[in-house]
């Protein structure tokens, strides 16, 4: 009988120290290294000091992450050493990982990527597989392959070689004092390098400044803290059910909405050639329309909501408006439907992206119809979800065809003008030398174009003259004039500032002073129509009325990262902890290259961040108490 063997005590890895030398240092080095391609992204000509202060975050936690694990493998042994040495591995792959996302993404949008965007991003689904086909090229895909060739294969291959050169220091350190005294140091530094990774200058952005798993693990952080509760105004549980139209007693006439999507105004644009918008430049002579017209939330779906029920969007990033029952408000397409309005949604877009089908459905639209309904042969793709907006033409004749002896809502969304400006098969136009920024101006020309077809389409059948035709941008895009891109969180004229007209054939056009946002859309509809809009809860004033719309709020898509206040002239943007807050006078200043923060009262601006801050907090409270009835 063989003798029992007694249990060898468990191994801790071989060569521990060279190999997780050899996963820290390169993945450290990368994060460093690809803050340097940002920082000559964005700011070229950045000195020393600057440079400096933008990377300082990237150095620091580099140096923690690599004492992190050291003083884990150092202050443990056997079994719980392997656990940790591997652990080591699994953390380092995630931070390599994100740092070459983040870094592609920030360079696409100038903003870092968050937790919010990848929970966003992954509810997508088929879309994000579309996303990704037309977004990562040969250098993300190298990055993201030497992340874990570094973390999985370097280490045993390199790190034996490396820890025979450490042999000398690894044997003092089995000195007990050595080893106690290293700790103190290492546990010294760790925190020091830990609090060194989350300054950033004043002057400076932190979102781009921190070193990326700083900020992702900050934002939360930030945005929970963003909004004093204490401004909150009494909750009121809204009560939809009160809101009706009442009044008409003529004609029923038509409205159409076309929403044009990632459609800045042409105002923002500088340095363009040509017009690129010369059909809605001229139907705007004789249409009502803001001075200034603004986004409430540049994201199509919180937009969409804001233009067609005259209420705030759900404030949040999980596309709550396309749960059913989600929504405060009884938005127009519901209220016209209780007057025999006939009432249909079209887009040029699929409907899976962010479950546009919901969204239509809690708006109070009876039909949808989206791309995937429509037959797309001899039509281009547009982007990564969509095709051209002629797609929608033929289809909506034979809607209206059908439907043209009752009065009736038409709501459609283009979708040429958004990212990734992928337009094929008309003369590429020459609006500026800019590539990019060329390929949007020739989608958003296109829409341009579509508006024109549309409204000759009217005139074909007759139709145009009892018609009100609504035009309005769902949001900006920006191309890095304030080294922001797209539109989520651009906050900046480019992002907001969008064509705002409503014509009405039957009536002179009219410029209304000052800034007005989408919330202004349904009152303004809702007059011109003939209706009285009768609702416990408050609306903006019609544009057609002659009463100022007051302090306009906009604000972006990540909760606590910006928001900006227009009140006449003056704009403010309150950029929360990123950095210093911005004023700017668009009448003298439209393109924001003048911040006058320095020069505005004091008072002033705290009044205009507590309107914008006031007017979110109690957004949030209104859905809650709704949802929570």
């Amino acid at each position: 009988m063989k003798s029992l063997q007694t249990a060898s005590p468990p191994r801790t890895p071989r060569h521990t120290w060279g190999r997780l030398i050899v996963l820290l240092v390169p993945v450290t080095v990368l994060g460093v290294v690809l803050k340097l391609i940002r920082i000559d992204a964005f700011f070229p000509v950045a000195g020393v000091l600057e440079t400096a202060a933008k990377v300082s975050s990237d150095v620091a936690f580099g140096g923690a992450w690599v004492l992190l694990w050291i003083l884990g493998c150092l202050v443990t042994r056997g079994r719980l050493r392997s656990v940790v040495f591997y652990l080591a591995h699994a953390a380092t792959a995630l931070v390599g990982l994100y740092s070459v996302l983040n870094h592609y993404y920030v360079l696409s949008t100038g903003n870092p990527l968050s937790g919010t965007t990848l929970i966003g991003a992954a509810r997508q689904g088929e879309e994000l597989e579309a996303v990704i086909d037309s977004q990562v090229d040969s250098g993300v895909i190298v990055l993201l392959s030497g992340v874990i060739v570094g973390v999985t294969l370097l280490p045993p291959i390199l790190g034996p070689l490396l820890n025979r050169l450490l042999r000398r220091y690894r044997q003092a350190l089995v000195k007990p004092h050595l080893r106690t005294r290293a700790k103190i140091v290492g546990a010294a530094g760790l925190v020091g390098l830990l609090i060194a990774s989350g300054w950033s200058a004043p002057t400076a952005s932190a979102a781009f400044s921190l070193a990326p798993p700083v900020q992702l693990a900050i934002t939360p952080v930030r945005a929970a803290d963003a909004y004093p509760r204490g401004l909150a105004s009494e909750t009121v549980t809204p009560t939809p059910e009160t809101t009706r139209l009442v009044g008409q007693e003529g004609n029923l006439r038509n409205v159409v909405f076309i929403t044009l999507e990632s459609q800045r105004a042409a105002s923002t644009l500088q340095d363009v050639k040509q017009p690129v918008t010369p059909v809605i430049d001229e139907l705007a002579k004789n249409s009502i329309r803001p001075e200034r017209g603004y986004s409430v939330l540049p994201h199509t779906s919180k937009a969409l909501t804001a233009i067609h029920c005259g209420i705030a969007p759900p404030l949040d990033s999980l596309n709550t408006e396309a749960v059913p029952g989600s929504l405060p408000a009884k938005c127009l397409p519901t209220l016209l439907a209780e007057q025999g309005y006939a009432t249909s949604f079209f887009q040029s877009a699929t409907e899976r992206f962010e479950r546009r089908r919901g969204t239509a459905r809690n708006l109070g639209f009876e039909d949808f119809k989206s791309l995937d309904q429509m037959e797309t042969r001899g039509f281009h793709r547009a982007n990564y979800f969509g095709y051209e907006d002629e797609v929608m033409l033929e289809p909506q004749r034979e809607w209206l065809e059908d439907h043209g002896d009752e009065p009736f809502m038409l709501s459609m969304l283009t979708v040429t003008g958004h990212h990734e400006y992928a337009l094929t098969g008309y003369p590429r136009i020459d609006f500026t030398d800019n590539q990019l920024l060329n390929n949007y101006l020739n989608g958003i020309h296109y829409q341009d174009q579509f508006v024109g077809k549309v409204i000759d389409m009217f005139k074909e059948l007759g139709l145009y003259e009892d018609t009100v035709f609504v035009l309005v941008g769902d949001h900006g895009e920006g191309f890095g004039e304030h080294r922001v891109y797209q539109h989520d969180n651009t906050i900046y004229e480019e992002g907001i500032r969008i064509p705002y007209l409503i014509h009405d054939p039957s009536r002179p056009g009219e410029l209304v002073d000052g800034p007005a946002d989408q919330l202004a859309v349904l009152p303004t509809v809702v007059d011109l129509l003939g209706f009285e809009l009768q609702s416990d809860a408050a609306y903006q004033p019609s544009l057609a009325s002659g009463e100022s719309q007051g302090p306009v709020v906009s604000t972006c898509w990540a909760r606590g990262k910006c928001t900006a206040v227009m009140e006449g002239d003056l704009k403010l943007i309150h950029h929360f902890d990123d950095r210093r807050d911005e004023v700017f006078d668009l009448s003298a200043d439209p393109h924001e290259t003048n911040d006058l923060v320095e020069q505005v009262d004091d008072a002033w601006l705290d009044e205009m961040r507590d309107t914008a801050l006031r007017w979110y907090v109690d957004t949030e409270n209104s859905y809650a108490a709704y949802r929570n009835r």
